[in-house]
């Protein structure tokens, strides 16, 4: 099973290699740092999906961990196609790759941001909105049926003085 559900009838929360598509009106959300989630729209058929990966590629060539972008994107692509979406109505939504702690050059988070961005283009999926980078997490909520994204900074939390 790719989803993670809550009690809650209508939401999901997505943990990392977490993948869900919904077919009927459904909060997706999530939390990210230097993770990045992809959002999937079908504007013709109102389906929506959202990934939560936290590296940029499988260390070996069986893409087997949805924590891992080539994986998770391969499968979400994958998801939505079964739900019948493809082709010209589907377009996509980036977050999150903060460069958590300072990382020089955007870290793993700028990593997971390129690789996104690079894959949905070498797909031909329009990317129509992105939030990336920064040096604090998010909060990610997609709307499954209209496309709409909630996207929320998370403080920056301070140690001891």
């Amino acid at each position: 099973m790719l989803d993670r559900t809550t009690d809650i009838p209508g939401r999901i929360f997505l943990p990392i290699g977490g993948i869900h598509c919904a077919t009927i009106p459904t909060v997706i959300s999530t939390v990210l740092g230097s993770c990045v989630s992809v959002c999937l729209y079908d504007r013709g058929r109102g389906v929506g999906g959202m990934n939560h990966f936290h590296m940029p590629r499988s260390p070996d060539a069986s893409k087997t961990g949805l924590r891992y972008g080539d994986a998770s994107l391969d499968a979400l692509l994958a998801e939505m196609a079964a739900l019948g979406c493809a082709g010209e109505d589907l377009v996509a939504k980036v977050f999150g790759g903060a460069a958590m702690f300072g990382a020089p050059g955007g870290g793993v988070g700028g990593s997971n941001v390129r690789f996104a961005l690079d894959y949905l283009r070498d797909r031909g999926i329009p990317v129509v909105a992105a939030r990336t980078g920064g040096v604090t997490g998010s909060h990610l909520q997609l709307f499954s049926a209209t496309g709409e994204v909630l996207v929320r900074r998370v403080s920056r939390l301070e140690g001891p003085r």
